[in-house]
């Protein structure tokens, strides 16, 4: 795609033709298809992003403070719910393609062609394209990688610990091009919540398979992996974030879904310098 379409993206013009929409996922894809499951990331000047769902203005804040100035990592669930699902999603490959060494792009539990076509974003791109382009957009969350470490133990990811991961290495050797992710390691990294108690793991009022996980399984994940803290999306809370297991998971959440929280993002400057920063 265009160098200076892509820039048009980044500084708020979204809404792309249909061709130039295909063409934006043809290089996304390209991109992301080979890099592994679990990405590396930088240990320092790290700028993490929760939830988006659809939030548009939220994203292109993340821009306007962000960009060429911290490596951007983004824990997943760009549309869905929110009032600019594609252009959100849009904006956020465009940044990948112009910025692939400062851009982390990382699955949410709604990258998934079930779970986008029950919340709103295949509604979305039909309004905007057509029912068949969708699928174009599946085939962007399909190539997505699922987390992302440091050197420093940071371990990234929307859901949280699978029951079952003993190693990264067993991470790594998951199939993770699918529309809908269906391997239980896949899918419970994707949507397990941490619970606060010392048990491993119990079932999970979302249902499907989920898993709460405690601080049983937080430890014994942190043990095998080598995690000295995990920063996770997925759930909403008012404050934009939450910190448990003595500070070493963090939850953040970056959209206002419509008006009920006050997002955040995660600044990360080292193991000692992480503070969650208004957005």
């Amino acid at each position: 795609m265009e160098r200076d379409i892509l820039e048009r993206v980044v500084a708020g013009e979204t809404r792309l033709t249909l061709d130039q929409a295909r063409a934006l996922i043809d290089d996304f894809t390209d991109l992301h298809r080979r890099k592994a499951n679990v990405v590396d990331i930088p240990d320092k000047r790290l700028v993490i992003v929760g939830d988006l769902h659809g939030e548009l203005d939220q994203a292109l804040e993340v821009v306007r403070r962000y960009v060429g100035k911290y490596h951007i990592v983004f824990l997943g669930d760009y549309g869905d719910r929110g009032p600019q699902q594609v252009e959100t999603f849009n904006l956020v490959m465009a940044l990948a393609v112009l910025y692939p060494r400062k851009v982390t792009v990382l699955r949410g539990n709604h990258e998934a062609e079930e779970v986008a076509m029950r919340y709103g974003m295949y509604e979305s791109v039909a309004r905007a394209y057509s029912r068949d382009a969708f699928l174009h957009y599946c085939e962007a969350f399909s190539v997505l990688p699922v987390a992302a470490m440091n050197r420093s133990g940071l371990f990234c990811c929307h859901g949280g610990v699978p029951e079952g991961l003993t190693s990264i290495d067993q991470l790594q050797s998951v199939d993770r091009l699918t529309y809908n992710p269906e391997d239980p390691l896949l899918f419970q990294l994707l949507w397990n919540d941490p619970r606060e108690g010392d048990f491993y793991f119990t079932a999970n009022l979302r249902g499907g398979g989920s898993r709460y996980f405690g601080r049983l399984a937080f430890e014994e994940f942190r043990k095998a992996t080598g995690t000295e803290m995990m920063i996770r999306a997925h759930e909403v809370y008012t404050n934009g974030y939450i910190v448990l297991f003595d500070g070493r998971l963090i939850s953040v959440f970056s959209a206002t879904y419509m008006g009920r929280v006050a997002p955040k993002v995660i600044v990360y400057d080292g193991p000692n310098e992480v503070r969650p920063v208004p957005l």
